[in-house]
């Protein structure tokens, strides 16, 4: 347990010290067209404050790394936190697009997201409500990565291999987990080498076997605070938290934030709540760390933090 590695430790003390170092690679901070708690500024100084490592800013609509670069440069404080990006693979920026993605890397994202809320899966299987609608947007068109005859399309070919040219990271976004098998084998054999799924037991509809299948892949599967610590977007009961790392195993797993929405708490505070949440499961400290920050530092390709807990 964490309170007998360190009896002098307060349960406050551990989690301060665990939040040091954090990296968070699920931040949905604004400005966006979708509402937001706080925009990027606001995030920057709140997991300066607490000594977060990194955070990766997501948008569904828009890729933010010259926002971020911009940031970058003028931001005042802690210039230890690092500051990271991807791009997004939805209708807003042509789809399964190439050149998106080739503009977005040579730019310095970390990350492509394989279609979200515009994803066939999403608009059909897992969500099925009309958010485009309610944001004022067009009807979108749903994507898939593979063709009607359940082959991966060749503008998804040519992504991977940007992908793997610049050593980027791979994100299966809000396809269905029967999409993700073919899409991760192909991606694999194209050299790309790091590999996400985000809540994979939510819209993606992954099992505790795909779990363990997607893993032995070499994928690593991303759980969101949002979706088990308490809250509205709450999915799932604390105690899954455990079978999900027993089945991909604690070397492929990460925590993310999945936060920025007006409704639920902030994202370093989720972030908080989440490390609480794995000390009650009996999650050891070291434990805890590789799930929050070692694990997330090898996925994304930098450095893990110099501290130790």
């Amino acid at each position: 347990m964490a309170n007998q590695q360190d009896a002098t430790q307060s349960r406050s003390e551990i989690v301060d010290s665990l939040l040091r170092g954090a990296v968070d690679l699920h931040c949905h901070s604004g400005p966006s067209i979708m509402e937001r708690k706080l925009d990027h500024m606001e995030e920057i100084r709140d997991a300066e404050a607490v000594g977060l490592h990194a955070v990766l800013f997501k948008d569904h609509f828009y890729s933010n790394t010259p926002v971020m670069q911009v940031l970058e440069r003028f931001r005042e404080g802690n210039a230890n936190l690092t500051l990271l990006s991807g791009v997004p693979l939805n209708n807003q920026l042509g789809g399964l697009n190439p050149y998106a993605v080739e503009h977005g890397l040579m730019l310095g994202a970390r990350m492509v997201w394989m279609p979200t809320l515009c994803a066939h899966n999403h608009l059909t299987t897992a969500f099925r409500y009309n958010l485009h609608g309610r944001l004022g947007l067009r009807e979108p068109t749903r994507l898939s990565v593979l063709d009607d005859r359940g082959r991966l399309k060749p503008e998804v070919k040519d992504i991977l291999d940007l992908i793997a040219e610049h050593d980027a990271v791979l994100c299966g976004g809000h396809l269905h987990v029967s999409e993700m098998f073919p899409l991760f084998t192909e991606a694999r054999a194209r050299g790309v080498t790091r590999m996400l799924v985000s809540h994979p037991t939510y819209w993606i509809e992954a099992k505790l076997d795909d779990l363990k299948e997607l893993s032995a892949l070499g994928v690593y599967l991303e759980h969101c605070a949002c979706m088990l610590i308490e809250g509205p977007s709450r999915k799932f009961p604390f105690e899954a938290l455990r079978d999900y790392v027993d089945a991909a195993g604690l070397d492929r797993t990460i925590i993310g934030s999945d936060l920025g929405q007006t409704f639920n708490p902030k994202p370093v505070t989720g972030f908080r709540a989440v490390i609480e949440l794995c000390l009650d499961l009996g999650f050891t400290v070291q434990e805890i760390r590789t799930m929050t920050s070692t694990n997330a530092c090898r996925l994304i390709g930098i450095d893990p933090p110099d501290d130790p807990l």
